[in-house]
């Protein structure tokens, strides 16, 4: 078992259809890999989460790192794990109901990832802690 975890940043502004490509994109084909974690994607900025086998992860990975939406890939971890921290994946937005989804991808609102003890920041304290760094990167968040 492996965790990659990343951040990245849009190329340019994305619309509200390119957003929701990239989250329905994600759920068909993490699920399809058999890979966890999440997507957060916050003014422009990505933090992803990757859980399960190394091999499927890497390729992800680099598919995304190859996309030309994305700029400034940083990873920030990437191990071998005992335990996954979600058990399913999900996409984060500030304004999911804004998205134009197909339906079936598993999504929740920016504002349920804030409290401090939210679930959905997976149940690794690492991983709770990349979360938290992540959200405290935007000032507007901060001031909330």
């Amino acid at each position: 078992m492996y965790r990659f975890v990343f951040v990245s940043t849009a190329s340019q502004d994305l619309s509200a259809q390119q957003i929701a490509d990239i989250a329905g994109a994600c759920h068909r084909n993490n699920r399809k890999a058999g890979l966890t974690g999440m997507l957060v994607a916050h003014q422009g900025r990505f933090l992803h989460i990757l859980e399960g086998d190394e091999t499927a992860i890497r390729r992800r990975a680099q598919k995304i790192q190859d996309d030309p939406r994305h700029r400034d890939f940083e990873v920030l971890q990437a191990r071998d794990i005992q335990m996954r921290a979600f058990k399913d994946w999900i996409f984060v937005h500030e304004t999911p109901e804004a998205l134009p989804l197909l339906g079936g991808e598993n999504i929740a609102p920016l504002r349920a990832l804030l409290p401090i003890n939210s679930a959905l920041r997976g149940r690794d304290l690492t991983v709770r802690h990349l979360v938290r760094d992540f959200l405290a990167s935007f000032k507007q968040l901060l001031a909330a």
